[in-house]
């Protein structure tokens, strides 16, 4: 489900038109991630941080589960730029990347966590609607486990 509405009772619907009597309310989930690489950013965004590509610990190692690229502000960004320039690495953390989101990725060793937003997990294990909340420093990559 992706949420409820909530409305006065005594309300009436209003065709068309949105009203402050009807209030949707989204089912938001949590989960904590873990940084794969990142894509570069364009227009606003060009010599920024664009979206990071995120996973979880699996048992052949880091499963992609989907990119973020969205609940940042701009000194966010600054600072993960610079907490992920010195983790560049050529290859790719993941198992496997979708070749489109693996176009121009800017690869890092998985050290660091971060947390996410979301709103349910797609068939093929990604995140859907991910917003992001900031990173974890109270976290390692092995304490990641995927939330229900």
């Amino acid at each position: 489900m992706e949420g409820v509405v909530a409305k006065r009772l005594s309300s009436i619907y209003l065709p068309g038109r949105r009203s402050p009597d009807w209030v949707k309310i989204k089912n938001v989930r949590a989960q904590e991630v873990v940084i794969g690489g990142w894509k570069p950013g364009s227009g606003r965004r060009a010599g920024m941080i664009g979206a990071l590509l995120l996973g979880l610990p699996g048992p052949q190692g880091l499963v992609y589960a989907g990119k973020v690229g969205t609940g940042f502000t701009d000194a966010m960004l600054r600072d993960l730029a610079a907490d992920l320039r010195p983790l560049a690495q050529p290859d790719s953390p993941f198992v496997q990347v979708p070749r489109p989101d693996a176009r121009e990725v800017q690869w890092v060793v998985p050290r660091l966590v971060g947390e996410v937003a979301f709103t349910e997990w797609t068939d093929d294990g990604r995140l859907r609607h991910p917003a992001w909340r900031g990173l974890r420093p109270d976290k390692s990559p092995d304490q990641v486990v995927r939330e229900s």
